[in-house]
């Protein structure tokens, strides 16, 4: 709030949330009340991601297979529907 009050009125300001930092964790919704109009998350994909993975790793590990994760995973099909593959290779026919 103190850098707020000392320049938000004559620069745009920028929140940094890292989770275990020192500053808490507010919203964008919060942070903007307070005079922040841009908030970033710049870590917060990677630690959900190494978690995910972590599971990932302990249930193959438990398990030997990845049946019983499968839900937490997409499917061949869903995965290249959100790569766009079908597409992507549908265009690069034009070049051949």
């Amino acid at each position: 709030r103190l850098v707020n009050e000392r320049f938000g009125e004559k620069l745009p300001l920028m929140a940094n949330m890292v989770e275990g930092g020192k500053t808490p964790l507010l919203s964008g919704p919060e942070l903007q009340e307070i005079g922040y109009s841009l908030v970033i998350f710049p870590g917060g994909y990677v630690r959900a991601i190494t978690k995910l993975g972590q599971r990932y790793f302990e249930s193959l590990k438990s398990h030997e297979t990845t049946v019983p994760f499968l839900e937490e995973m997409l499917d061949f099909e869903q995965l290249q529907d959100l790569l766009g593959t079908h597409q992507l290779l549908s265009q690069a026919k034009e070049y051949e």
